[in-house]
């Protein structure tokens, strides 16, 4: 899908899918994953993807927040 420029001719102003690296459309089901040791986003893996692109990552963050080494 090609993106119009109907929003001023700057482009997608939204969020993009760290996964597909796509843009989010309004409208489009998203889901926020947080990893423990990227909590701001800066690596790239914290943040909103597509609901399918997600999911893999969702998963991967739920194990790896668990951090078992940690001792608790």
């Amino acid at each position: 899908m090609l993106l119009d420029e109907t929003n001023g001719g700057g482009g997608h102003q939204g969020p993009w899918c760290p996964s597909c690296k796509q843009p989010i459309l309004e409208g489009q089901k998203t889901l926020q994953v947080i990893f423990n040791d990227d909590p701001h986003g800066f690596r790239g893996s914290t943040g909103v993807y597509h609901a399918q692109c997600g999911k893999v990552f969702a998963s991967l963050a739920r194990v790896m927040n668990l951090n078992p080494w940690a001792g608790r």
